[in-house]
């Protein structure tokens, strides 16, 4: 939770520069290496790269404080409707609360859709440990033999 505090606590020239350079590591890379001219890849595809990785961002970030909550969670009770709903909803609320916190920041903007990714990253989390549990207790489902 704190190193999503802190990637939130960025004004937006610094979370710009960092996602820019990453995609620019990460795929203007690939792009250059595989031209045959070495011309770096065009800014309208550079953008649309930028955003997925941004947006992906916060799918696995909230992944990881979700299946991190419900495994926490699952040893405080056995109950795994309460283990599903108390995860869930502490990775939904947080991502609110990030979002919010982002109005707060120079240049950033706390945006609905973000709050819907983090909170779409934070089931899918829950969901993976709540299916771990149930192999645990039930064996290997038949459709999966």
């Amino acid at each position: 939770m704190l190193m999503i505090f802190l990637a939130s606590s960025q004004p937006a020239e610094e979370s710009g520069e960092l996602s820019g350079g990453l995609t620019d590591f990460i795929f203007g890379n690939i792009w250059r290496f595989f031209s045959h001219d070495g011309q770096d890849m065009p800014e309208p595809f550079f953008v649309t790269l930028e955003t997925i990785l941004r947006k992906g961002a916060h799918l696995v970030v909230f992944f990881i404080l979700g299946f991190c909550a419900a495994n926490a969670i699952r040893y405080l009770t056995t109950n795994r409707r309460r283990v599903f709903w108390v995860s869930f909803l502490w990775g939904s609320a947080y991502g609110a609360l990030d979002e919010f916190h982002q109005t707060f920041v120079p240049g950033r903007a706390g945006m609905w859709q973000d709050w819907l990714l983090d909170t779409v990253g934070a089931l899918l989390g829950v969901l993976v440990v709540l299916r771990f549990i149930w192999i645990k207790q039930k064996g290997t489902p038949k459709s999966l033999s």
